[in-house]
């Protein structure tokens, strides 16, 4: 048993190891703030000297400021260059689709477009602007885009376009939101349509098999009230409508 005097001592002792731990600890807490301060700029700095950090920053910046678009150079069939979405897209109302010139037989998306652009007559080229990328780079040239626009008279405000594979690739995955492996093509399934002012998108089928129905959703992101018909209750599809069948996955099938 400890006498009075050995307790005491040994309350001393501990309280002294107590104030001991606690000066370390503070020592620590007062150094680390200058230790990161000296940690952060050279680790920053060997990021920057490979070009990493840098990159990655004006990226990210770059996608926060165009919407999530990659802001990528592309030619248009009147043979004009142009940034992607800071000429062309910036604060417009558009229709976006994916297309080639020899699938067309195939899926014939500039013949739905089209249907779409003449319903929408005036407006395009003044309020809305269309762009059709093409994912043939290697054979959709500029030319052969520009003698292709002949054939279905495409007006002003309609753009086909060609840019390098792994641009149209970028392009897709910000309008489809796909994930997973990379693809060596985009699928032209969708027309895309958006009020990038604001940042307001949709997407309609490609095979268009109601074309007052198709300007009703696509004028319903365009500021004011929409024309067309009228909107139409949510339900399934009418027996009698013609024209693939799309799921929540996009697979379609003749009906």
């Amino acid at each position: 048993m400890m006498s009075e005097n050995e307790s005491v001592a040994a309350a001393v002792a501990e309280k002294n190891e107590t104030r001991t731990a606690v000066s370390q600890r503070r020592k620590l807490l007062s150094v680390f703030p200058a230790l990161l301060a000296t940690s952060i700029p050279a680790l920053a700095l060997g990021i920057q000297n490979s070009g990493v950090l840098q990159a990655r920053t004006q990226e990210i910046m770059n996608r926060v400021e165009n919407d999530g678009f990659p802001d990528v150079m592309v030619i248009a069939h009147t043979g004009e260059q142009f940034n992607f979405y800071q000429d062309l897209l910036k604060d417009r109302l558009v229709l976006i689709n994916f297309m080639s010139i020899d699938s067309e037989d195939e899926l014939p998306m500039t013949a739905n477009m089209a249907r779409l652009v003449n319903a929408l007559g005036e407006q395009v080229g003044r309020e809305v602007f269309v762009f059709s990328i093409s994912y043939d780079h290697a054979k959709d040239t500029p030319d052969r885009l520009a003698n292709f626009a002949r054939r279905f008279d495409v007006t002003e405000g309609w753009y086909f376009l060609s840019a390098a594979p792994e641009d149209v690739v970028a392009l897709g995955y910000r309008l489809y939101r796909t994930s997973g492996r990379p693809r060596q093509r985009m699928n032209a399934d969708l027309i895309h349509y958006g009020n990038v002012r604001i940042g307001l998108w949709g997407a309609i089928p490609a095979h268009i098999s109601d074309v007052d129905l198709a300007v009703t959703r696509v004028t319903s992101v365009f500021p004011g009230k929409p024309v067309g018909s009228e909107i139409r209750r949510a339900g399934p599809r009418r027996l009698n409508m013609d024209g693939p069948v799309y799921d929540s996955r996009d697979r379609y099938g003749m009906v």
